[in-house]
């Protein structure tokens, strides 16, 4: 299942997360990874990358093959692979394919990146024997991502994301690469997944309660509500990165929790944080209810966005399972 996740990041920053009518933009406004994902929308390619991540201290490291043509994208591990198209679906030996995500799920604009963050030229270097522009992505003065866009194409061929301290959270390189071999078959997609994604809930049959927030800390904002795992999830996007909360009933123990974990305090209350190749999370408790926080943003952002989720007391979406929590958890760390 760590091989899942790691394919899922690379999905991400090669395709972009699912299709979303774009918020407009200024003539001036720059936006680096919507430039990268139209580059691997339109470049063949195939290669190998390696996935790097810390927890806590401690650096970890993946190694996965991809190969892209024509809008389509499949990622392999060992016994897993990953393919997107109009939909994002994941395999492993166990399980088969499954729908990560369905295509035309969100209708909502993402804001801007613009409107949180700022983004410069950094000059220019090479990655796996290609020269790259450097983009720079700032928040509050402080770079929080570092770009290398393929200089004829503006595929990416490395990301690098630091916290607000300016250590290296995560970083996705090309190890090797070939570019735009036009005779490149795209990918065969794989035959219907055997279980679906989340689905799009009717507002008119959710409270307002499980709806809430519209807007998180540091410029989140919410896309949508949906039904997955036995739980409401609320899709949220700051323009750079997206963040799902899940909120469901039941109780919460260690078994709960993957075993890499880490303690922290959100509004004087104990929460558990984890790392995954991809992003981070966070879960914790308010009454009845179980909050699972996850996204891409760096971990000492997501527990500033996790402290401003406002916490209630209703029970009223039915069929939430105390177990959906640890499903959850799961799907993100492997039962680590």
């Amino acid at each position: 299942m760590r091989r899942i996740v790691g394919l899922v990041a690379v999905a991400v920053v090669l395709i972009g997360p699912a299709p979303i009518a774009g918020a407009a933009r200024s003539p001036g406004d720059r936006d680096p990874l919507d430039e990268a994902r139209k580059a691997a929308e339109a470049t063949p390619f195939s290669g190998s990358v390696t996935l790097q991540w810390r927890e806590a201290s401690v650096i970890h490291q993946d190694q996965l093959t991809v190969k892209g043509a024509h809008g389509t994208l499949l990622a392999q591990g060992q016994g897993s692979a990953m393919a997107v198209g109009a939909e994002r679906l994941v395999y492993d030996r166990g399980n088969g394919w499954q729908e990560l995500w369905p295509s035309g799920l969100a209708s909502l604009g993402r804001p801007s990146l613009s409107d949180v963050y700022d983004v410069r030229a950094a000059g220019s270097d090479r990655v796996a024997g290609y020269t790259t522009e450097v983009v720079e992505v700032l928040k509050g003065g402080t770079v929080r991502e570092r770009l290398d866009l393929e200089a004829n194409t503006k595929l990416l061929l490395r990301r690098r994301q630091y916290d607000s301290r300016g250590a290296l959270e995560r970083a996705f390189t090309f190890d090797q690469v070939q570019i735009g071999d036009a005779s490149m078959t795209p990918p065969t997609m794989p035959p219907a997944p055997k279980k679906a994604g989340p689905k799009p809930l009717n507002a008119r049959n959710v409270p307002a309660s499980e709806r809430q927030p519209a807007r998180l800390a540091a410029g989140f904002q919410r896309l949508g509500v949906y039904a997955q795992a036995g739980a409401v999830q609320m899709v949220y996007s700051d323009g750079l990165y997206d963040l799902s909360l899940f909120q469901e009933a039941g109780g919460l123990d260690t078994s709960d929790l993957p075993a890499q974990r880490r303690t922290v305090r959100l509004s004087g209350h104990q929460a558990w944080a984890f790392s995954w190749p991809g992003g981070e999370g966070v879960v914790w408790t308010a009454g009845p209810t179980v909050y699972t926080l996850v996204g891409d943003v760096p971990a000492d952002e997501l527990t500033t966005v996790a402290a401003s989720v406002p916490v209630h007391r209703s029970t009223s979406v039915a069929h939430r399972l105390r177990q959906a929590c640890r499903q959850l958890v799961e799907s993100f760390t492997g039962g680590r």
